[in-house]
């Protein structure tokens, strides 16, 4: 046990030599099996059993579930449901359950902020990650390792809304941010986690991108930006949030699903307690056609190890998620497409989610 501890404190020193990770992973597997478990024994949880894996997908699919729904399809009772999402939520495992809102739809483009820090100590990891959750607009902040430090994902109405975000990060990090880039999203769409939960692939969340904006009423905001924060709000909890009866609450929910501001009730998940690294190609592409483009989208969408795909203007031309268990599958990965799209895909680098957090990027839009 002794070579288990030594990787947990190795792991939490955010070690940048992968390699040397998967050293002490195969080391480690003598005793025990590492790539599926190691840091559910660190925190002294049991690892996943079958049930636990299926109900992870049931809330990929809808985590807007009913309780007895779910209990229907895992041939389980509706409370045993329950004790198995509260254990997969505290422990960590099930980031966050969420509504997949169509942020362009309300006029809100996304960006990514990328930051390379010549110094990364805790201390500065813990103050950016004080600015991610400062900044209403921020949905996903990302302390990473690779070509890049920083990730902050934001919405914003323009341009000039992003410079100004931009520049709460330069001013208060400046003397130590040695580079920046920042990404514009055209299109992005959540995947399944089959490969992390042993079963078929799924459908895609459908594709959220830029289309003609609406304008909704006060009341629509707050259930969107509630159930963004929280898809399993209850009715009755909606109801004293919107300040509606539940039966207009049911009505309205069902007319923001018609009209695709939700496009899903999903779930985000911690890759590590999985037994995964995630990992964030980052594609520029050569010699590309619309043609070829789509059909590259198609081959990422059927790759079991995709979870997020982005589409984007600026640095690079697209961004694939992927969750892997060690170097030598993300080595495979990479080398598949590289055969497959090589005659498109131009310079390529990846970096690796070490702390990720999702926020509720609605909370600034409440009036």
């Amino acid at each position: 046990m002794e070579y288990l501890d030594y990787l947990i404190h190795f792991y939490k020193k955010r070690t940048k030599n992968v390699n040397l990770y998967n050293i002490l992973l195969i080391i480690c597997n003598m005793k025990l099996d590492i790539h599926k478990s190691h840091l559910w024994v660190a925190s002294g949880c049991k690892p996943l059993d079958k049930k636990d894996k299926q109900l992870l997908n049931l809330l990929y699919l809808n985590s807007r579930m009913s309780f007895i729904q779910m209990g229907k399809k895992l041939q389980l009772s509706s409370s045993a449901v329950e004790r198995r999402m509260r254990k997969l939520q505290d422990s960590g495992v099930v980031n966050q359950v969420f509504a997949a809102v169509n942020l362009a739809k309300l006029g809100l483009k996304a960006y990514r902020l990328y930051f390379k820090f010549d110094v990364m100590d805790k201390k500065t990891e813990e103050e950016v990650k004080q600015v991610f959750r400062d900044y209403s607009r921020t949905v996903w902040g990302v302390i990473c390792q690779g070509e890049y430090d920083v990730l902050w994902r934001i919405v914003a109405k323009d341009e000039n809304e992003v410079e100004d975000a931009a520049y709460i990060m330069i001013e208060k990090f400046g003397r130590h941010i040695i580079e920046k880039t920042i990404i514009m999203t055209t299109y992005h769409t959540f995947l399944s986690w089959n490969s992390a939960f042993d079963c078929r692939r799924e459908a895609e969340i459908p594709i959220e991108k830029t289309v003609s904006t609406t304008v909704l009423d006060n009341k629509d905001m707050l259930l969107l930006s509630a159930l963004n924060n929280n898809s399993r709000e209850t009715t009755i909890a909606l109801a004293k949030i919107a300040g509606l009866s539940p039966d207009a609450v049911r009505y309205r929910i069902k007319k923001l699903i018609r009209e695709q501001y939700i496009l899903g009730f999903t779930a985000w998940y911690d890759s590590r307690k999985l037994g995964f690294e995630y990992y964030k190609i980052l594609i520029t592409f050569r010699s590309i056609t619309r043609p070829k483009e789509k059909e590259f989208l198609n081959y990422c969408i059927e790759k079991d190890q995709v979870v997020f795909i982005n589409k984007c203007i600026g640095g690079w031309d697209m961004e694939v998620d992927i969750i892997v268990r060690n170097a030598k599958e993300l080595h495979d990965f990479v080398a598949d497409f590289k055969t497959n799209f090589g005659s498109i895909i131009g310079k390529h680098t990846f970096i690796t989610a070490i702390d990720d957090t999702l926020f509720n990027p609605l909370r600034g839009e409440i009036q």
